[in-house]
């Protein structure tokens, strides 16, 4: 029961990050110096990035321990996160956004 409640965790972790940036993007936009409907695009970005990698990852590490997966993954996100929040310019937050 104990890893469904930390994989649960961590799919919430996924899908607030996902929608939190949402309401962040009159304030990142003012920051980066450009419009809210172009730093939209990050939101656009990681979800089709989400979409597309989800399901390639999943058939092509299949064989694989899960929990490693899990964690590789999970530093990934962290990684791409930390990205996010050090990027200068729209270009570099969207590249953080994809990770």
């Amino acid at each position: 029961m104990r890893k469904v409640w930390l994989l649960a965790l961590g799919a919430f972790a996924l899908g607030l990050d996902a929608y939190v940036m949402a309401g962040l993007l009159p304030v990142v936009a003012h920051d980066l110096g450009t419009t809210v409907s172009l730093a939209g695009q990050m939101v656009t970005v990681f979800t089709l990035a989400y979409a597309i990698a989800a399901p390639l990852v999943a058939g092509l590490l299949s064989g694989v321990r899960p929990r490693g997966v899990i964690l590789v993954a999970l530093a990934v996100f962290t990684v791409g996160n930390a990205a996010t929040a050090l990027a200068p310019a729209l270009g570099a937050l969207l590249g953080a956004r994809i990770v």
